[in-house]
């Protein structure tokens, strides 16, 4: 059966497209059968510096292309890179596959990455195919593919920077569901298994074994009285970590024996769950929203790359919304904590909680917002030394102001941002080497001289930061330009920024960095910029020299 079943998807993958949203295949006749289009750079660039070794080339160049073929609707983007560091022609990520559909048939074939529900299939690439039937409120689909490619261990690339080996690993998921996207109620099943052959080579130095995988999950969401929304995924992983580990004999499945016809079971099998649901009311001008989430330590599925496990939540969340909409109040607090098993020395709980206020206006408005996130410790299987006590909390407030002054010759625009962030130890122990704060203060003004396409602007900026360590203040301000020319065929902006920095009141230097830019349309299709950058930094840091650098680039850009 999984010999027929690979032959047949094999064919399938061979009608080689690119991924994209299914195409419908009633609208192909309407399609032209051929068009080209895209994009072609050429980029050069000089660089030069003194008082630290080259951060790069003195001289670069680039040759891009980004061309796309569409065949009936069907597109094929490809690109192409030559330059003096690399060298390539390929097809972005090396993956194709379509996705046609006619009705309420959908069919898969070739790349793939797709969600049946968020703890089974959950986005996994997998090369292969698969079908999806929607008749009416009927939910069918399937599909079967390689999830994993057969890696070979390289001995002689042992480092974090060598390709991790893997084995071959094939798998199939099916669901089965009735209702519409607002009002369903599905049955997922996930079945996924390495291939302990597949690698030609023993395993030496990466120690990975060749696992499989059973995951059965249900996911459901449901709309009560137009207002009441209810979501909920459940499922239960069945994780064999080494199919080669010894075998458990005297296991009465009875009923449920079909599990060992899809998995091995023995020494290594793990079997673990994950869910979450959620119930809210959505007004007309508010909402409320509670949710739940819980995920076994070590829960994995075949059909996801990652879980946050070892983890509850739960979450209180609302909004309001006021004066016609220009006023909005929004709120959330969560709890969250690891150990739910009761399995480990400690236990961490958090609490997560944010406000936010705004009101706008088209010429002023005000944002405020306030999050904080703290973290305590509990006893787990053992107690907890009081100088090691983890007891932290991080306070973050933002706070935007702006107001605007539109005409028809001048417009004018002034904006106030102000943060503060601070981290509070609450364990006497230890507070004084974790002390972190930090305030920044921000204004901007722009002035737009509307008929004649001219634009000013001016930046302060103040920022302060207090460690175990000592205290940091940078200050500084920026001007810029910007000037269209013909009706925006040529353009030019200019910057220019300072910035001081202290450390302990102590001066450490500062910072200079102008830029200068121009582009130039050519035609319709043809385009050309120019940029020019200066950096002086006058560092009195023993440990970072001051330094000069000067880049330059110029490129230009054909679409046809």
């Amino acid at each position: 059966m999984k010999r027929t079943l690979r032959l047949w998807f094999c064919i399938t993958i061979m009608a080689l497209s690119i991924q994209s949203r299914a195409q419908d295949v009633e609208q192909i006749a309407n399609q032209k059968p051929f068009v080209i289009n895209g994009t072609l750079g050429l980029g050069v660039g000089t660089y030069s510096s003194s008082g630290i070794p080259a951060r790069q080339r003195a001289f670069s160049y680039l040759l891009s292309g980004a061309p796309a073929v569409s065949v009936y609707g069907v597109s094929f983007p490809f690109s192409v890179v030559v330059g003096d560091q690399q060298r390539g022609f390929r097809q972005p990520f090396n993956q194709y596959g379509i996705s046609p559909r006619y009705k309420w048939v959908t069919v898969h074939a070739g790349w793939q990455s797709l969600e049946f529900s968020p703890f089974t299939l959950a986005g996994h690439t997998f090369l292969g195919g698969g079908v999806e039937l929607n008749p009416g409120k009927l939910r069918l689909g399937f599909i079967y593919g390689r999830f994993n490619k057969a890696i070979e261990e390289d001995p002689n690339q042992v480092s974090a920077f060598a390709q991790t080996p893997a084995y071959r690993r094939m798998g199939y998921s099916a669901k089965l569901g009735y209702g519409t996207e607002q009002n369903h109620f599905d049955i997922i099943v996930l079945n996924a298994g390495d291939e302990a052959g597949s690698l030609k080579n023993p395993v030496t130095f990466s120690g990975i074994k060749p696992s499989e995988n059973l995951v059965l999950g249900t996911s459901a969401r449901f709309t009560f009285f137009k207002h009441v929304l209810f979501d909920l995924d459940l499922s239960g992983s069945i994780y064999t970590n080494n199919k080669l580990s010894d075998t458990i004999g005297n296991i009465q499945l009875r009923k449920v024996a079909l599990i060992r016809k899809l998995v091995t079971l023995n020494t290594s099998t793990q079997l673990l769950a994950a869910g979450q649901s959620s119930l809210g009311y959505q007004g007309s001008n508010y909402n409320v929203l509670v949710r739940y989430r819980r995920v076994d330590p070590d829960y994995k599925s075949m059909g996801a790359y990652y879980f946050e496990t070892d983890v509850q939540n739960y979450t209180v969340e609302g909004g309001w919304r006021l004066l016609k909409g220009k006023m909005q109040l929004n709120g959330s607090l969560g709890l969250q904590n690891d150990n739910i098993l009761h399995d480990k020395a400690y236990r961490s709980n958090r609490k997560i909680g944010a406000m936010s206020a705004s009101y706008n206006t088209q010429d002023y408005g005000l944002d405020l917002r306030y999050s904080n996130y703290g973290i305590t410790q509990d006893r787990g299987l053992n107690p907890i030394v009081d100088t090691l006590r983890v007891a932290r909390t991080n306070h973050n407030i933002n706070a935007m102001l702006r107001y605007n002054i539109n005409g028809d010759l001048l417009a004018q625009g002034f904006v106030l941002v102000g943060n503060i962030q601070s981290l509070v130890d609450l364990n006497n122990f230890t507070s004084g080497q974790n002390k972190s704060n930090s305030k920044t203060v921000n204004f901007s003004y722009q002035l737009n001289f509307v008929p004649h396409a001219l634009g000013l602007n001016a930046n302060v900026n103040y920022t302060v930061a207090d460690i175990s360590f000592g205290r940091t203040v940078f200050y500084g301000p920026s001007l810029g330009l910007d000037k269209q020319f013909a009706k925006g065929k040529y353009g030019l902006n200019a910057s220019v920024s300072y910035q001081q920095q202290q450390n302990n009141k102590k001066d450490a230097g500062n910072l200079w960095n102008g830029n200068v830019n121009g582009s130039y349309l050519i035609s319709k299709r043809n385009a050309a910029s120019i940029s020019f950058s200066y950096l002086k930094s006058n560092s009195k840091d023993i440990t970072l020299p001051g330094f000069n650098e000067l880049r330059s680039s110029l490129n230009l850009t054909h679409s046809f």
